[in-house]
């Protein structure tokens, strides 16, 4: 049987979610659990990477297992009794044989939140810019460029894809209360740092030390140009990952 489960974490304790030698994953914590409650050695397949500091709020997994698990409630209460506190999973559905939590989705969604005026302590959870100067309108219009489908080359530091860096950006919806914001990307598909080097380059435009223009340019084809403009990865949470 193969199982899919939706898990929630808050990543600044862990390396990512992909199971690392050294350092605290959310695969290497997951699969350890899972081991533990079903005595044997368990491997999960995740939707995709989250980078190091990275939360969710809607990652999902999956896994096989021979005997079906008759009470997924029950289980998942277990698994989460066995798992550190700022990781959780949500739920266990059953699927077919054929899916994969990666390459079965069609979609994800991401948000990015931030603090831009005076540093606020109660607020130490998520990233502070602290650049009061910040023009709301400048980010949310250079943020508005991304959407439509475009050549993100320069907004990935992988070194080739096979759909050409191409992606398509459905949704971007943005709230905004006192000095904080959260922006939320709907796309098809997202590359390796895509979100935050996107999020990165809007807040130099929103600083005045890039023109709309330049971002413009950026989405079109050409020589590739990789940038390095990354926003802190604690502002980043995968909050969904769409399926047909």
């Amino acid at each position: 049987m193969k199982y899919l489960g939706v898990v929630q974490y808050l990543g600044l304790a862990y390396k990512g979610f992909e199971r690392q030698k050294d350092f605290p994953s959310i695969q290497g914590s997951l699969e350890k659990a899972l081991s533990s409650l079903l005595g044997h050695s368990e491997t999960v397949h995740g939707a995709g990477r989250t980078d190091a500091g990275v939360s969710a709020k809607g990652q999902t997994f999956s896994f096989s297992e021979d005997k079906t698990l008759i009470d997924t409630a029950a289980f998942v209460h277990s698994l989460n009794c066995l798992l550190p506190k700022d990781i959780v999973v949500l739920s266990l559905t059953e699927v077919a044989d054929s899916f994969d939590a990666r390459h079965s989705a069609i979609g994800k969604v991401y948000s990015y939140s931030f603090h831009y005026g005076k540093r606020d302590p109660f607020r130490s959870a998520e990233y502070q810019l602290e650049f009061p100067a910040f023009d709301f309108s400048l980010f949310e219009q250079a943020m508005n460029l991304y959407l439509g489908e475009h050549d993100f080359r320069d907004f990935t530091t992988k070194a080739s894809d096979k759909d050409g860096f191409i992606r398509r950006i459905d949704r971007l919806d943005f709230s905004l209360q006192d000095s904080h914001m959260k922006v939320t990307l709907e796309a098809n598909g997202f590359m390796t740092y895509m979100v935050r080097i996107m999020v990165g380059v809007a807040f130099r435009v929103a600083e005045g030390k890039m023109p709309l223009e330049e971002v413009r340019a950026l989405l079109q084809p050409g020589k590739r140009k990789i940038l390095s403009f990354k926003a802190d990865p604690k502002g980043l949470v995968l909050e969904e990952v769409i399926y047909g």
